[in-house]
């Protein structure tokens, strides 16, 4: 076991005791030398010590025990325990690098790279690396002392911009081969001791052989040398990046290095650029289709930009090895890109991405690349699309016209909206926060509504007018328009009790007042008439007839007119036919427990259709109320907004009904209403735009129709004179009659025991 080790594992009282006995038993080296011994030299590498600290140490001894006594002995004894223990731990950089050496020909393959170093500390440790990891890869082995055949795979990973060696190894050689791709640049992190570079076709810019690295980059450059220095610099990597919108824009990246001053870059404007800025150099100017550029130093980056009068045939610089090029156009256009360069991942581009549809390509130099651009037609389909549209509009008892608007929306690059709500924009929302609305104009009617990248909600409400005639007629509603293709739109319209719905015309389907539900109630009613109507007496065959569907028109009219009302008249009738089918059949006790059973099931039939008929009507309101408290309630921020400037007294009221410009709306509840007709189509666009109709009548109008069906039910009523009046006359009797009476009839009395 080793002492370093046998330190950690002994506990402090048994060091001490082993200590003190080794004193008492092996005398003290020190005591056979002088006093007056010279002190031993300095270690090499060390620094002298200053006046102070001699000062300091020699008033630490005169305090301190004498070194040649046993309290000396041990004192310093235990610093040396103390010095041992904590040589395990380390706090910060734990690892020191000697030498990185690098081979290979730049430009044809892989170059191999040997790394040594050491871990200072017992634990494994994180040694960076190289960088940046998007543009280099590494194979390597690691010699930590162990024999060849069970060396492996050295434990490497990346984080952040470089690359990292896991390891504990005291002493460590790192080899391996690593991959330059893109830019021939190599990021040290250091702190590395020594760098040399042994490599053909190319050299390193900042030189061969280099010494205190810490987080520099080093350039590999193809084809280098004195004569490429004399010519031109060392470095000229040139990105460009070309969008295509309104008009077409160009953004140049240069980098320049050499080992000499750069003095003025001329870069040819082979394209017919327009340059309107240029960063990192001040004086530049445009001499004969070339940019001038005025630099000082060895080094230079700047950025270009400015418009370009077309796009076709584009080729690198002859001084660049490569080029990357980027390419963008906006929704509105289309970009066809050909040529012999190879396309890569547009995230790996030196110049920043501002739209979805860019391409970045890799064109070395003899290469070209053929830009075509097409514009497009219809780009809101292609650049958004609206998933779901629904809208809910009330008409007030006033003739106002309430419209919410929900849209849920899928964009992919464009900006804004233009937006006609079919009415005056009160409200504007979007993922639930509310915005300001702005137009492009005064006199214009379209609201910009801010669209983001993704999937997202946008909610409107506005105010319109509606002409309601008299007696009825047909009312278009307005809907919104904007230049997006719709999915899917459903609207939901509302109507105050004085207005009913006839049709909604305009979507997939005509939606009709009556459906397949009333259309059975009505023939049920007809079923139900032609059994109960019976004037008896001498009537002919074609007045009974006659009267019969006189009471099927009656009992459908009920329908409509009250469903609770006609629910109730039918389970009376069917129970009055099931009682007079029980009393011909049966008799006695018999028949009085059919009576009550049938009494009975009447009874759960009423409650059964009540509900049923009630439910329709119930579900419309409660979605009404649920829908107008979610849309009720603004935004807290802008409530709180509102009430900060009620408390500090600021703010104006408009004389339009406290309605400001510029400020940020809040929502409208939406009124309540008595009926809803709802209606959908799909695919909606500009050319095929949803323009529904209602049909409609008034309560006025149904006036007459109403003093019909009385009229009618006095004929049917009057046929049945004669019947009711018997009917009148059994019931009074039997309600009249006594129990002596039945006795006195012929009927036994009850046997007294």
């Amino acid at each position: 076991m080793s002492l370093a080790r046998w330190n950690k594992a002994t506990p402090p009282t048994l060091l001490w005791l082993l200590v003190v006995l080794s004193l008492l038993v092996i005398p003290s080296l020190s005591m056979g030398q002088a006093p007056d011994a010279p002190t031993a030299a300095p270690a090499a590498g060390a620094a002298p010590a200053t006046p102070a600290a001699k000062s300091a140490a020699a008033q630490a001894q005169a305090h301190g025990p004498p070194p040649d006594s046993w309290a000396g002995q041990l004192e310093m004894l235990s610093r040396w325990v103390d010095q041992r223990g904590g040589s395990g731990q380390c706090e910060e950089r734990c690892y020191a690098l000697d030498r990185l050496r690098i081979t290979g020909t730049v430009g044809e393959g892989p170059l191999q790279f040997e790394l040594s170093g050491g871990v200072l500390t017992d634990r494994p440790v994180a040694v960076p690396l190289f960088g940046p990891p998007a543009h280099l890869r590494i194979e390597a082995t690691l010699d930590d002392g162990r024999p060849a055949s069970r060396r492996e795979a050295a434990p490497i990973s990346f984080e952040d911009d470089h690359y990292y060696l896991w390891t504990a190894a005291r002493r460590f050689v790192l080899r391996g081969t690593l991959w330059l791709e893109g830019d021939l640049t190599l990021l040290v992190a250091g702190p590395l001791n020594t760098f040399e570079a042994d490599i053909t076709g190319g050299s390193v810019a900042e030189g061969a052989q280099l010494s205190g690295l810490r987080g520099a980059t080093l350039h590999f450059t193809p084809d280098g040398g004195a004569g490429a220095q004399s010519t031109g610099p060392t470095v000229f990597q040139l990105s460009r990046a070309v969008r295509v919108g309104r008009e077409i824009g160009f953004e140049y990246r240069l980098v320049m290095r050499s080992g000499s001053d750069l003095g003025v870059v001329r870069l040819p404007l082979a394209f017919g650029e327009k340059v309107l800025d240029v960063a990192g150099a001040s004086g530049f100017r445009v001499e004969g289709g070339e940019l001038v550029l005025p630099t000082s130093g060895r080094a230079a980056e700047m950025k270009i930009s400015g418009t370009l009068p077309k796009v076709g045939a584009f080729s690198p610089d002859p001084r660049s090895a490569y080029e990357w090029w980027l390419f963008e156009s906006d929704a509105e256009h289309r970009l066809t890109v050909k040529g012999d360069a190879r396309q890569v991942d547009a995230a790996e581009s030196p110049i920043p991405r501002t739209q979805a549809t860019s391409r970045l390509l890799l064109v070395q130099r003899g290469q070209r690349v053929e830009v075509a651009v097409e514009p497009l037609s219809g780009v809101e389909v292609l650049a958004a699309v609206v998933r779901d549209h629904r809208r809910t509009l009330v008409l007030t008892e006033r003739g106002d016209l309430v419209a919410d608007d929900a849209l849920t929306y899928e964009n992919n690059g464009i900006d804004y909206l233009t937006y006609a709500p079919g009415g005056r924009p009160i409200y504007l929302a979007t993922d639930g926060k509310a915005q300001r609305i702005m137009h492009q104009g005064k006199a214009a009617e379209e609201v910009l509504v801010p669209l983001q990248t993704g999937s997202h909600t946008i909610q409107v409400q506005s105010l319109a007018q509606a002409a309601v005639h008299s007696l009825g007629g047909t009312l278009e509603l307005p809907m919104p328009s904007y230049p997006l293709t719709a999915s899917e739109v459903a609207l939901t319209v509302g109507l105050p009790d004085r207005v009913v719905p006839l049709a909604l015309l305009g979507g997939d389907r005509p939606v009709w007042f009556a459906d397949a539900g009333d259309a059975f109630a009505v023939a049920i009613g007809f079923v139900a008439a032609w059994i109960a109507v019976r004037p008896g007496g001498a009537t002919s065959r074609g007045r009974v007839r006659a009267l019969r569907a006189l009471g099927g028109l009656l009992m459908a009219g009920l329908w409509f007119l009250a469903p609770a009302t006609f629910v109730a008249l039918l389970v009376g009738i069917a129970t009055a036919v099931a009682a007079w089918l029980a009393g011909r059949l049966l008799g006695g006790r018999g028949r009085a427990a059919a009576m009550v059973v049938l009494l009975g099931l009447g009874g759960l039939a009423l409650l059964v259709g009540l509900f049923a008929v009630s439910a329709r009507s119930y579900r419309a309101e409660r979605w009404n109320s649920t829908y107008s408290e979610s849309a009720a309630p603004a935004p807290a921020s802008v409530r709180r907004a509102k009430d900060d400037d009620l408390a500090k007294g600021g703010g104006a009221l408009a004389p339009g009904g406290a309605v400001l410009e510029g400020v940020t709306p809040v929502a409208l509840s939406l009124p309540d209403y008595e009926r809803a007709v709802q209606a959908r189509r799909e695919l909606v666009t500009r050319e095929r735009a949803f323009r529904p109709v209602l049909v409609y009548t008034t309560s006025s109008a149904l006036v007459p129709l109403v003093l019909l069906w009385l009229a009618g039910v006095t004929v049917l009523l009057a046929a049945h004179r004669a019947p009711l009046t018997e009917l009148y006359r059994r019931a009074a009797a039997r309600l009249a009659r006594r129990p002596e009476d039945e006795v006195a009839q012929g009927e036994p009395p009850a046997p007294v025991r």
